[in-house]
């Protein structure tokens, strides 16, 4: 591993499990390395969930987006590099990503949303003044040339195909709440067979609105507009938005 210039980097070897039908990694692979090489940065940082618990706090994430320009395989070394983006607000930081593979093409970027939370009341805590201090410096650049994650409209027709499901212990988190790669599977869940089974959607957007618990039942809606598949998830009753993902 190595911080420089406040970027972040470590390399990882991937394997037989983060591929999918097309033995190469899945966009849920891509996000949980994104995810670990994030820890391992907070870790060395001393900023971690660990440190965090101690002050009764925890990292949240808020938004996903990803666009994979090129697929490892199993067994292939990777480097990926993160880091953190100068504040704009007190309560979220945007943290980017890029992935490369041993030839140094550059195979994914994505950028993420996350905040930080105060486990005693369940509410957003104030970032630290010193958080850049802490990270060893952020830096102004945006791998997709903006200055905030885009929203992700709920299309004006009607859903092509829904879901019903019961929260299991095995979808849950450190926080006890829905891990936010397992959105990806519900939304996958949906998906027409021959997109399921045809070239994979290198662009993946999720908004996260709402926690998920065990043993709540969620709902989730497919709409197809403009060849994006948009997947919205709901609360048994439909009266909460948890989630709103966008493939394509």
């Amino acid at each position: 591993m190595k911080l420089e210039n406040s970027i972040f980097e470590e390399s990882y070897l991937t394997g037989f499990s983060q591929t999918g039908i097309h033995h190469v990694l899945t966009n849920k692979s891509f996000l949980s390395l994104m995810e670990t090489v994030a820890g391992t940065h907070s870790g060395y940082c001393h900023y971690s969930f660990n440190d965090l618990a101690k002050e009764n706090r925890t990292w949240v994430l808020l938004n996903w987006k990803l666009q994979v320009f090129k697929r490892p395989s199993a067994d292939e070394k990777i480097l990926l590099q993160t880091w953190g983006r100068p504040l704009t607000s007190k309560v979220v930081v945007l943290r980017d990503f890029k992935m490369f593979n041993e030839a140094g093409e550059l195979c994914a970027i994505a950028s993420s949303k996350w905040c930080l939370i105060d486990m005693s009341t369940g509410r957003i805590a104030k970032l630290p003044d010193n958080l850049e201090e802490i990270y060893h410096g952020f830096i102004d650049e945006s791998v997709f040339n903006i200055d905030d994650l885009p929203s992700i409209e709920i299309p004006n027709c009607q859903p092509v195909n829904s879901d019903v499901y019961k929260i299991r212990r095995f979808d849950l988190d450190i926080n006890k709440h829905v891990h936010n790669l397992n959105y990806l599977d519900y939304a996958y869940e949906l998906l027409p067979l021959d997109v399921y089974d045809g070239p994979e959607l290198n662009n993946v957007e999720i908004i996260f609105k709402r926690e998920i618990k065990y043993g709540d039942t969620i709902k989730s809606f497919l709409y197809v507009e403009d060849n994006h598949y948009i997947i919205v998830i709901k609360s048994q009753d439909e009266s909460v938005i948890h989630s709103i993902i966008k493939l394509y």
